[in-house]
């Protein structure tokens, strides 16, 4: 977008201390971002006036001729030109070489049929400053030779290129108007309101029979708030005003006639985009005419100013007659009802629209014209009466014989948040950073429009109208509209002062890395993340009973309906997918599992219900063709972890601990008395429902349970090495199959103060035992505070004997 300097001093006062590029650094650092600051001279400064002294046909063209242009300090130069106007004697502009035209077009020197031409004669549309294509202009005699075209002009205006980025949130300032208003707040000059000069009515000198009726018919006031319309007569269609065309030009318009002229004009002055029709189109009868805003009825076509025929439907917005399509709303009227030369009679529309359906209808169409920009911005409803008394006002001074021949209509269905909003002076200043009086809060803000009603230490702060469509709502935007009025470079940078706390130390995710870099590194096993929820049918192919997880109420799939109790489930299902990649599957997952029963977290801040148990597990799969290798290597790798943290870890043989484990390998892990969790072997018809076709073997831990056990062994304190000797004694025991490791061993150990230690190093199964019996095989030590002798321990492991005979029926391998 572009700005005028002169258009801006109609309403706001910039004292002459401020220079036109303090003014755009201004801009940039209170409201916009300012692209570019161009003096409108300096586009022109290449473009020189230029004396026509002789003018002959092209030798080798017959549509062309060779003038010889005296262009001042340049000399007289050569330059072929087509057009049919020109002769010796006139005064034109002369585009030099290396000029470029505000069209964009660069001068060079070049051979034109066999002619060298050496810069180019401009037609008024070439160098921006009409739409007269027809011959060269020919400036007044009294022009100076030699002198730019800017100085020949009188051109002294400042053009401020506008980032449209930077406004895309604020539709108040895309205009003069609306910028205006914010520069008269920065600079602390006030901002001049514009007030009417007109009364929007029919005129006393129209007879009754010459009124004409305009009827408006808002189909749906979502998609159009506001919808106003005037009836006007006495227009004649010509050139507008040179100093209306000057502006426009200015700021990248191209002129087309006054009507045109002065709804652009407006558009840019007060940011309302307008549009104007031919009344004979609308009102066929001469007395009454209808507009109808409606959504375009599918397979209805248009062709709109540009010539382009376009195709409609439901989904675009459109002004109709009784019968068809007049314009696209918001974005361009059509062919069909556009003011000619011939026009007489127009109807003024000034309105507002949805500022999602003119996007949609925009993009839809590749058609982006100035008003649709405006209108997707959400623009003020109210701003409609403002913009078509200004138009009105306008096309008086332009048409004598202007007369307003109908009553103004007016549809409007639309309400607007004003607030006021509840602003307290402590809370304002702390959030800014600065401590600023409630007059000078005040100032600003009654500057910017906002109404503001100081009581007890706070603000009630009203919304202008052209600020609440879609911009301010909430205190921090008043705030901000504050902060950038005093100047971000006026609020002291400092940073906060808050209490530092140290972060809390969370041992049980430090623990978990530790574990996995072991699993990963040492272990060397493959890490995997499942979905924290199972499936029923998944669960039942376990044999686990679904009844009591936690159900989820929206499941993102229908195999996740349900939150996980143990991370098995989603491990095998890591085996069936890679089974066939891979011989041998070696994969962990460290995860949480959640239960129905209540945990320990609370649910919020009301301390009222707690959030269902949750436990993070490890677990470990080892995936194989022999059931013993990888049951004994998975119960390997969890050793080593129990070791690696000094944990005496044991396995206690069980029939079971779960529906889908097999009863022969089938271990739960212990430290001492305390399970932590356990080993199974997969069961081989759950592996086959499953369908997978390998052994599995797997353990699932409490690293919970694990982490206290750690820092309960390092809570003990440094014991000397033992003074006395230990005494230790293999024995080898044969018992029933049916008698469990963990029972003989507790038995063993406890059966005599003097035995300090037990651990099993053999077991054997085979044809000499018979097939009800096993061997186990221990490594026992004896140790107390004295230097134990033979003798004693002999005695000790008689009775030791003679009591597990009794107990289990076990006696010595004699083999």
């Amino acid at each position: 977008m572009y700005l005028s300097l002169d258009w801006l001093k109609d309403y706001v006062k910039i004292p002459k201390s401020v220079s036109a590029e303090d003014l755009g650094l201004k801009l940039t650092m209170h409201t916009v971002e300012i692209d570019d600051v161009v003096n409108e001279a300096e586009k022109f400064k290449s473009i020189v006036v230029g004396l026509l002294k002789e003018v002959k046909p092209h030798p080798d063209a017959d549509k062309l001729q060779v003038a010889i242009v005296d262009a001042g300090e340049k000399g007289n130069l050569t330059i072929v030109c087509g057009a049919p106007n020109i002769k010796p004697g006139q005064k034109v502009p002369v585009a030099l070489v290396g000029a470029v035209l505000p069209n964009g077009m660069e001068i060079k020197s070049a051979k034109i049929r066999g002619v060298a031409s050496s810069g180019m004669l401009c037609a008024e549309d070439e160098i921006g400053l009409g739409s007269d294509h027809e011959g060269i202009l020919i400036l007044e005699k009294s022009a100076k030779v030699g002198q730019t075209l800017g100085e020949y002009l009188n051109l002294k205006d400042v053009i401020y290129e506008v980032d449209n980025k930077s406004i895309t949130h604020r539709p108040d300032l895309w205009s003069h108007f609306g910028m205006a208003r914010e520069i008269g707040a920065f600079l602390g000059t006030g901002f001049k309101k514009y007030e009417s000069k007109i009364e929007l009515k029919i005129d006393d000198k129209l007879k009754t029979d010459e009124e004409i009726e305009i009827e408006v018919r808002v189909v749906d006031s979502n998609l159009c708030p506001r919808y106003m319309a005037l009836a006007v007569s006495g227009i004649k269609i010509e050139r507008s005003p040179a100093w209306l065309e000057k502006r426009l030009t200015s700021v990248g318009v191209r002129p087309i006639n006054n009507v045109v002229d002065v709804t652009n004009y407006v558009m840019l002055e007060m940011g309302q985009p307008m549009h104007a029709f031919d009344l004979s189109t609308i009102v066929k009868d001469g007395k009454k005419g209808n507009i109808i805003v409606r959504a375009a009825e599918n397979g209805e076509e248009i062709t709109t100013l540009d010539g382009v025929k376009r195709e409609l439907d439901d989904q675009v917005l459109v002004i109709a007659d009784d019968e068809k399509p007049i314009a696209i709303a918001g974005v361009m009227g059509g062919e069909n009802s556009e003011v000619s030369d011939d026009s007489s009679s127009i109807v003024l529309e000034s309105a507002n629209f949805d500022f999602v359906s003119i996007r949609k209808t925009s993009q839809k169409f590749g058609l982006r014209t100035e008003a649709s920009q405006r209108f997707e911005k959400c623009l003020d409803p109210n701003l409609c009466e403002l913009a078509l008394k200004r138009a009105a006002e306008l096309l008086r001074k332009m048409c004598p014989d202007f007369t307003i021949v109908s009553q103004v209509t007016d549809r409007k269905d639309f309400s607007l948040f004003q607030g006021p909003i509840e602003i307290e002076s402590s809370w304002l200043n702390k959030f800014i950073g600065i401590d600023l009086s409630s007059d000078r809060v005040i100032k600003i803000l009654t500057d910017l429009g906002f109404s503001v009603e100081e009581k007890n230490e706070k603000f009630f702060v009203t919304i202008p109208t052209w600020r609440a469509s879609k911009d301010v709502s909430i205190k921090e935007d008043i705030a901000e509209e504050i902060s950038r009025i005093v100047g971000y470079d006026n609020i002291i940078v400092e940073m906060p002062k808050v209490e530092m706390n140290i972060p809390r130390k969370d041992d049980l995710r430090s623990f978990i890395r530790r574990i996995k870099n072991e699993l990963s590194f040492s272990a060397r096993l493959y890490e995997v993340y499942n979905y924290s929820f199972v499936g029923e049918e998944q669960l039942k192919k376990l044999g686990i009973d679904h009844t009591n997880h936690i159900r989820l109420k929206n499941p993102v799939v229908k195999h996740h309906s349900m939150c996980r109790q143990s991370l098995v489930p989603n491990m095998l299902l890591n085996v069936k997918t890679n089974q066939t990649r891979n011989e041998n599957i070696r994969i962990y997952e460290i995860g949480s599992i959640y239960s129905s029963f209540e945990g320990q977290i609370q649910k919020d801040d009301t301390e009222i219900g707690k959030l269902p148990f949750q436990e993070k597990r490890a677990g470990i799969l080892v995936a194989g063709n022999d059931p013993v290798d990888v049951f004994s290597e998975v119960k390997g790798i969890v050793s080593n972890m129990f070791k690696n943290y000094d944990l005496l870890l044991n396995f206690e043989a069980t029939e079971t601990s779960c529906n889908w484990s097999d009863g022969e390998m089938n271990a739960l892990i212990n430290v001492g008395t305390e399970n932590f969790g356990s080993v199974s072997l997969l069961k081989e018809d759950i592996c086959r429902k499953m369908g997978i076709k390998k052994q599995v073997a797997v353990v699932e831990v409490s690293l919970e349970k694990m982490l206290s056990a750690v820092k309960a062994s390092k809570d003990k304190k440094y014991r000397e090495y033992d003074k006395f000797p230990p005494l230790l004694r293999d024995l080898a025991f044969v018992i029933n199959k049916k008698v469990k490791y963990s029972e003989l061993r507790n038995e063993i150990i406890s059966f005599h103060k003097y035995i300090y230690q037990v651990e099993l190093f053999d077991e054997y199964v085979g044809d000499k035992l018979g097939d009800d019996k096993k061997s186990l095989a221990f490594k026992i030590t004896y140790q107390t505070e004295k230097t134990l002798a033979g003798v004693e321990v002999d005695v000790i492991q008689e009775k030791l004997l003679d009591h597990l005979k009794d107990r289990f029926d076990a006696v010595l391998r004699d083999f």
